[in-house]
């Protein structure tokens, strides 16, 4: 047997490090009013790209993150206010 195993981070750790971010960028008045949503699995680097869809004063945006294999958000872009 040889080699590296990779663990990838699960959805639903995904999901919550997207929706952390996305509260650390906006500020604490931040409301998550949709789950998160992995939009697509990179599987040469083992990283997902997940969508937040988040509240902040009145205003509805999307913040799209890279999570990597440790679990860690990338922020990418911010989609908004609608």
């Amino acid at each position: 047997m040889s080699g590296q195993v990779l663990a990838e981070c699960s959805d639903w750790d995904s999901k919550q490090k997207a929706d952390a971010g996305s509260k650390a960028f906006l500020g604490d008045d931040t409301e998550i009013f949709q789950p998160a949503v992995v939009l697509k699995r990179h599987h040469p680097g083992y990283q997902k790209e997940v969508a937040s869809y988040a509240k902040a004063g009145g205003r509805f945006y999307t913040m799209f993150f890279i999570i990597d294999i440790n679990c860690k958000a990338f922020f990418i872009k911010r989609a908004g206010p609608r």
